[in-house]
């Protein structure tokens, strides 16, 4: 299952959409995995690093947290 949340945090204050997403990556009682959006993340001012809101908050412990470029494609996607 892919389970991508586009809502208002998909966006900042001035409109953009993020430079990257964190995604939380379960293991599939099938063997296959679950990918869930967690944020977007969003440059600093400052350039050295990087901020952002959680959309989600499933995180348990064993589990994956992946960071891509926002225009990067999961597996799920293809």
């Amino acid at each position: 299952m892919f389970n991508q949340t586009k809502n208002a945090a998909s966006k900042n204050s001035a409109g953009k959409r993020p430079q990257y997403r964190v995604w939380l990556v379960q293991d599939a009682p099938d063997g296959g995995t679950d990918w869930i959006e967690l944020a977007g993340l969003w440059p600093t001012k400052s350039g050295k690093g990087f901020k952002g809101k959680l959309m989600n908050s499933l995180a348990v412990a064993g589990d994956r947290i992946v960071v891509l470029l926002a225009n990067a494609k999961t597996a799920k996607e293809g």
